[in-house]
């Protein structure tokens, strides 16, 4: 009988260690993973991740989802910081600021664009980020300043843009009174009922 408790404590003790050094081993592959992975792996990843979580947004926000999130973003920065000049790393800030708004990380959401700007000046979607970064602050972090100047940027960057006059309107919005705001509306329906 005693043979058999302490076999049974050996086999006890013995397969916790192995757990263990699984579960250690699998934190190192993730690790060594990212360094090991090529570009197309680490793309393959990533839009495997951004696919699940696509499919997750139609329903309510859970731990699990904003789980999920928080390791895409991971990826997005790990991409970055080992790809600062590939061509998908422009894509990938840019989904970031995107994703982070979703997350309501709002200030991650800005540092994404400000790195964008940065690094990317000439990318394709630069215009819209200047309109986002202004919306980002005017809606979610109610800096009516910033996002004045946001705006103001993306009018003398890009004066004839189609969303320069997006900017305006939204300059004239944040610099009006309520009782401005509501004459202006009360016009535009008027000018829309004739």
């Amino acid at each position: 009988m005693r043979r058999v408790l302490m076999l049974s404590i050996i086999v006890i003790a013995l397969s916790a260690c192995g757990e263990k050094e699984a579960s250690n081993s699998s934190n190192e592959d993730d690790v060594t993973n990212k360094v090991e992975q090529t570009n197309d792996e680490r793309q393959a990843e990533i839009a495997s991740m951004e696919k699940e979580i696509s499919g997750a947004v139609k329903t309510e926000r859970t731990a699990v989802l904003d789980a999920k999130a928080d390791r895409l973003l991971k990826r997005y920065r790990d991409y970055v910081g080992i790809n600062p000049r590939d061509s998908m790393t422009s894509e990938y800030l840019f989904r970031a600021a995107d994703l982070s708004v979703g997350m309501g990380q709002y200030d991650a959401a800005i540092a994404y664009i400000d790195w964008l700007h940065k690094d990317f000046p000439k990318f394709r979607k630069s215009v819209e980020m200047y309109l986002f970064k202004g919306f980002i602050y005017e809606t979610y972090l109610n800096d009516h300043a910033k996002a004045v100047s946001s705006y103001t940027k993306l009018i003398e960057k890009y004066p004839n843009h189609r969303l320069a006059s997006d900017a305006r309107a939204s300059i004239d919005n944040l610099t009006m009174t309520e009782e401005e705001l509501i004459e202006k509306f009360k016009k535009m329906n008027a000018d829309k009922e004739i």
